[in-house]
């Protein structure tokens, strides 16, 4: 719970006043204390003063703290004005600071003086009592850290710490009936992220430099009203639920690093991506995709030649149900693919001088669709203690392979298929349920493959008869260094590999 909070507590900091709001200035202010009272936190003022339609509140400070940690931002003064039409336009100095003390349990104290800036940015509001919206753009705005305090400060010169983002634009709301709902959605044109910093009497030194574009993040919130911050458990019996994620366009990534006589340095670059996670009461998931990878690293004192990988697509994609649902099995999947990963000729030509294998690019690729019943609703606090008591906590019904993929160095395997299990007959396959059903394989080029590891002397030749005999056994030649496989599982219990039984 308290990552939780702790990012709860510097978003809300970080965004100056975007929290609440309503159609007047008195509202906006009175809404936002409000939901400051949610964080368990409060801040002070110097005074409120309304003169006509601006309601300026000099000297704020923010102050939220826990055991270990504590935030202080000094906002200045800040002026709300009635537009006249229903809206309020929120105005926060163009700097301000925020203090990040942190005291650990175990480790020692640090400190941690960071500076908010921005340029042109515009905060209305608008919307009614229980819809409030935020409409929010600014041509830049940074975060940079002025300096570093503790034992930190002692050994490390900070040269420059900055996160900025360009050409920002979104919207932010919040609702509140049965559940308060936050919903936001930013667009930024471009990230710049820029860290340099220097040993105090020594000569190493970090940095590192990333951008991205084309950044384009949401999430929806929804939590109890008054939802406790500190509570031991995430109240999602309550309605604590939430789902968000991210696009990106191009990403490129550089470091240099050399820290007692030891360097390294190194590039990397993404085409595009995208992440998405939601968790709820039923269930969690996790989706996520880079296209068109590329990475360079040299570390001269470990690997004297470049480290080089490019690869075509990475993902995964998990469902996970965490509740006993209404309506039957449940659907889950797990799946995930590293495809057209290839390396340098460098380092092939070290593992393969004379060019004995292809050099094809490795796919390994995998996805499972699966219906389960769960026995309990696994975020309920009150059956926590009995599901994790419970020998089974619940039912597999049903697997279907939707990818199998093996591909390199000319081989491939690839598959699919599908089974049905039978919980009530746990006694043919010795306490599990019983499978009925089938999966096919298609295997091409593995006997040249093993030719070739035989060749570069990786595979003494008699090893190699056993595998070549199973493969016999269980497969069916088809064509010239290919051959299928089907591996089945019958209503008696019986298994057969292509059509022989082997249990």
């Amino acid at each position: 719970m308290k990552c939780i909070r702790h990012s709860a507590i510097i978003a809300a900091v970080l965004c100056g006043t975007t929290a609440t709001a309503d159609v007047t200035a008195q509202q906006v202010w009175d809404n936002w204390t409000d939901q400051m009272e949610v964080y368990g936190q409060g801040f002070t003022t110097g005074d409120e003063n309304m003169s006509g339609d601006t309601l300026t509140i000099s000297d704020v400070k923010i102050e939220m703290s826990d055991d270990e940690a504590s935030v202080t931002a000094a906002l200045g003064d800040i002026m709300l004005v009635e537009n006249g039409d229903g809206t309020v336009t929120v105005t926060v100095p163009d700097s301000y600071p925020i203090t990040l003390n942190f005291t650990p349990e175990y480790g020692d104290p640090s400190v941690i003086n960071l500076a908010v800036t921005h340029e042109e940015m515009v905060l209305n509001v608008s919307g009614d009592p229980e819809t409030m919206i935020y409409d929010i753009s600014a041509d830049k705005y940074a975060i940079s850290v002025d300096s570093l305090g503790g034992n930190a400060d002692e050994e490390v010169e900070l040269t420059d710490a900055m996160f900025a983002m360009i050409d920002l634009a979104g919207t932010y709301s919040v609702k509140s009936d049965n559940l308060t709902r936050i919903a936001y959605a930013f667009n930024v044109g471009a990230l710049d992220i820029d860290v340099l910093f220097n040993e105090i009497d020594g000569d190493s030194v970090v940095a590192a430099n990333g951008d991205i574009t084309d950044l384009a993040m949401f999430a929806n919130l929804t939590t109890p009203i008054d939802m406790d911050m500190d509570g031991g458990t995430p109240p999602f019996i309550d309605g604590l639920a939430f789902e968000g994620g991210y696009t990106f366009g191009a990403l490129e990534y550089s470091f240099d690093v050399d820290v007692d006589g030891e360097a390294a340095s190194g590039t990397a670059s993404v085409d595009s991506g995208l992440l998405d996670v939601e968790m709820d009461i039923d269930g969690l998931s996790y989706i996520g995709e880079s296209r068109d990878i590329s990475i360079n690293l040299l570390i001269p004192e470990e690997v004297p030649f470049p480290l080089e990988v490019a690869m075509g697509k990475y993902g995964f994609d998990f469902q996970i149900p965490l509740s006993q649902g209404e309506d039957g099995p449940r659907d889950a999947r797990m799946a995930f693919n590293f495809t057209d990963l290839a390396i340098s000729e460098t380092i092939w030509n070290m593992a393969d001088p004379q060019s004995i294998l292809p050099r094809d690019a490795l796919t390994i690729a995998l996805g499972l669709d699966a219906q389960v019943t769960p026995f309990f609703d696994f975020l309920d606090p009150a059956q926590q203690e009995a599901a994790m008591m419970s020998d089974v906590p619940g039912e597999l019904n049903g697997v279907q392979i939707t990818e199998l993929t093996v591909r390199g160095a000319g081989a491939e395997i690839t598959g699919n298929g599908a089974f049905t299990f039978d919980n009530s007959d746990l006694e043919t396959f010795e306490g599990l349920p019983r499978p009925e059903g089938r999966v096919d394989f298609a295997i091409n080029g593995v006997n040249g493959l093993v030719d070739k590891l035989i060749q570069m002397g990786l595979i003494p030749e008699e090893e190699a008869m056993m595998p070549r005999m199973m493969l016999g056994m269980f497969a069916t030649p088809v064509g010239d260094d290919m051959l299928t496989s089907t591996i089945e599982v019958n209503g008696e219990g019986h298994l057969l590999a292509n059509g022989q039984r082997l249990r």
